[in-house]
C-alpha cells in the first residue's frame, strides 16, 4: 500500500473514531493491520529485483522458489498477489522449456542420464506436460538400448522395433528408433560396406528427418555414388566401357534411386560395344 493509500486510510479512521465512538484499541489493531500491508507491500516491490535478476540469469528454480514464498505472504494488495501468481506462470513456463531444451541438447551428445535429470527438473515445473513425459520416454528407451545392446545397433534397431509393433500408432519411440538406425548406419559404413549404411540412413530419416548424425552420413555416402558416377562418365568418354559398367554398378548397388546412375546406365546398354546386363 503507497504513501497516499495509508493516507486515506488513516483519515477513514479517524473519521470512523469520531463518528462511531470507536475505541481506542479497535483503532491501535486497524492501523497495525494496515502499517503491516504496508510493510509487506513495499517489501515485495523492493525484492522484486531479486526476481528479475534470477530470471535474466536462468535461475529459474530459484525463481519459482521466490514466488511461492511470496504466495504465503497473506496480507498483499490484491494487485501484488495477482504479479506473483503471474510471476510463478511465467517462471514455470521458461524453466520448463530451459531444462527441456538441456536435456535435448544432452541427449544429442549421448549423455542420456544427464538429460534425464535435466528433464526431471523440467518436470518440476510443468509436471503434467505431455511432451516432458513423451521426451523422459524417449531418454529412457535410449539408456536401455544402450546399456543392453551396447554395440551391437541391429540388435538394438531391433528391440525398438519389437516395441514399435506393439503399438504402431505411438510415435514417441519414432526419434529412438531414428537415433538407433543411424548407428547401424555409422557401423555400417565403418565396415565398409556402403549400400547398408545407405540403407540405414534412409530408415533412420524415415523415423526422425532431424536426425543429424543421419543427415550428414546420407550425404557423405551420396558423394561417394556422385564420385562412381563421374569416374562411370569418365570412363565412357574414353570408351573404357568395361570400367563404366563397373563404376555404374558401385554407384546403383549403394542407390539404386540414383537417377543420374539409372540414365548413364540406359546409355551404356544402347552403346553397340556396352553390356547389356543389369548390375
Amino acid at each position: 500500500m503507497n504513501r497516499k493509500n495509508f493516507a486515506l486510510g488513516l483519515m477513514l479512521t479517524m473519521m470512523l473514531v469520531m463518528v462511531s465512538g470507536c475505541d481506542l484499541p479497535f483503532m491501535q489493531k486497524f492501523m497495525a493491520r494496515v502499517h503491516k500491508e504496508s510493510q509487506d507491500d513495499t517489501r515485495f516491490a523492493k525484492e522484486s529485483t531479486e526476481f528479475n535478476a534470477l530470471i535474466r540469469n536462468n535461475r529459474f528454480r530459484q525463481a519459482l522458489a521466490w514466488t511461492q514464498k511470496w504466495e504465503k505472504v497473506r496480507d498483499l494488495s490484491n494487485a501484488n498477489r495477482k504479479k506473483v501468481l503471474k510471476d510463478e506462470r511465467t517462471v514455470r513456463m521458461l524453466g520448463a522449456a530451459y531444462y527441456l531444451g538441456v536435456a535435448r541438447e544432452r541427449s544429442r551428445r549421448e549423455r542420456f542420464h544427464g538429460a534425464l535429470e535435466a528433464l526431471r527438473i523440467a518436470r518440476t515445473f510443468t509436471p503434467s506436460d505431455p511432451v516432458l513425459a513423451r521426451e523422459v520416454q524417449q531418454v529412457k528407451a535410449r539408456i536401455i538400448v544402450s546399456g543392453e545392446a551396447g554395440k551391437d545397433w541391429g540388435e538394438a534397431v531391433q528391440k525398438l522395433l519389437a516395441l514399435k509393433r506393439r503399438n504402431p500408432q505411438d510415435h514417441a519411440i519414432d526419434p529412438t528408433l531414428g537415433w538407433a538406425y543411424s548407428k547401424l548406419a555409422e557401423s555400417e559404413y565403418t565396415s565398409g560396406r556402403l549400400p547398408l549404411a545407405f540403407q540405414f540412413t534412409q530408415s533412420a530419416l524415415a523415423y526422425d528427418p532431424g536426425n543429424e548424425g543421419a543427415v550428414r552420413l546420407k550425404d557423405r555416402i551420396s558423394r561417394r555414388v556422385n564420385l562412381f558416377v563421374a569416374k562411370a562418365e569418365a570412363d565412357y568418354r574414353r570408351k573404357d566401357f568395361l570400367g563404366a559398367r563397373d563404376n555404374l554398378s558401385r554407384a546403383l548397388e549403394i542407390d539404386p534411386k540414383n537417377e543420374k546412375a539409372k540414365e548413364d546406365w540406359k546409355i551404356l546398354q544402347k552403346t553397340p560395344t556396352g553390356l547389356a546386363s543389369h548390375p
